[in-house]
């Protein structure tokens, strides 16, 4: 949720400070789940070993070149602000970059490298008779090794990546385009028709890595939706077929009711207690109207007690004399 605070990032208590479009927010504090996969353990192996290779693999020397090299390397910004690594994240990010794609250990801090034009252009996805071809178009010469990350297939509406996770190396281009649906499928299988695919490429070469480059397309074919139309009983295919050979017609199906049932609020119609409506008549050539008609009944309701008290004779005292 949005909240009015100070900037900041990072948690505090139980709640995680985070920037977002709209502002700064902040959400409940929760321990992920720990899924655990091959490619994932694979990195953790990694990072294990070179965290604990500072101090068990290193010299003092050689922690002490990597110190240097490092105050010079900045950090990710962070609140518009940013500052530079120690030695250990600098030796842990190389060679942790390095042992993901197969290279051997650096012992001493390497020179920056300067990457040119990034050769990847885009994704291309096609599905055709020969099935789902999902091609990374190659525009320039490949000279550094380019790391292949993906997503899960997700919505087609969704505009931003998010969970990349590492799938491989891009293979050798053929024609101008790097075949990558084994390395996808490998991960996350293969995705549906009218989903969305991202993919990031990013180069690498000792230890150093380019910036991403991010590229989505929507895997292309016919999408089925259930049918939101309920439709009547439809007559049956068999008994057509045996009256069309029969050289008779089929009965046409009854229309289905299309009365309207409408909303009439809270009127007293529809709470049910609607006054009657009274008809009105005319006898002896007088008109009679809706009040009059209402006065006579209740003069004749009010007299029905006494004449049944009088022919009953109990309940009215007689006049002296009779």
């Amino acid at each position: 949720m949005k909240v009015l605070d100070t900037p900041r990032v990072g948690r505090s208590g139980n709640l995680i400070f985070y920037p977002s479009p709209f502002g700064l927010c902040a959400r409940q504090a929760c321990i992920p789940r720990n899924t655990q996969t091959p490619q994932r353990e694979h990195v953790r192996s990694g990072f294990a070993y070179y965290s604990r290779g500072w101090r068990t693999l290193l010299t003092e020397a050689g922690r002490q070149l990597w110190n240097v090299a490092g105050a010079k390397v900045p950090t990710a910004k962070s609140l518009t602000q940013s500052g530079f690594c120690s030695g250990q994240q600098h030796w842990m990010a190389v060679n942790v970059s390095q042992f993901r794609v197969g290279e051997p250990t650096l012992w001493t801090p390497p020179e920056r490298v300067v990457f040119g034009p990034h050769p990847v252009a885009g994704l291309s996805l096609t599905n055709g008779q020969q099935g789902l071809r999902m091609l990374l178009n190659v525009i320039g010469p490949i000279t550094e090794k380019i790391m292949v990350f993906g997503q899960a297939p997700c919505s087609a509406g969704r505009s931003k990546r998010r969970n990349m996770s590492y799938l491989g190396l891009l293979p050798d281009p053929k024609d101008g385009v790097a075949d990558i649906l084994a390395l996808y499928v490998a991960r996350y299988g293969e995705p549906k028709p009218g989903e969305k695919v991202f993919i990031v490429t990013r180069q690498q070469k000792n230890g150093w890595e380019s910036p991403d480059h991010v590229t989505s397309e929507i895997v292309p074919g016919e999408v089925h939706s259930p049918q939101s139309v309920v439709q009547g009983p439809q007559p049956e295919a068999n008994g057509d077929a045996r009256l069309q050979a029969a050289g008779q017609q089929a009965p046409a199906q009854p229309a289905l009711p299309l009365n309207p049932y409408m909303h009439n609020g809270c009127t007293p119609g529809a709470q049910g207690y609607a006054e009657t409506v009274v008809p009105y008549s005319q006898e002896d050539g007088k008109t009679m109207t809706k009040d009059g008609m209402a006065n006579d009944e209740a003069k004749e309701g009010s007299a029905k007690p006494a004449k049944a008290a009088l022919e009953g004779g109990g309940g009215v005292d007689a006049p002296a004399g009779t």
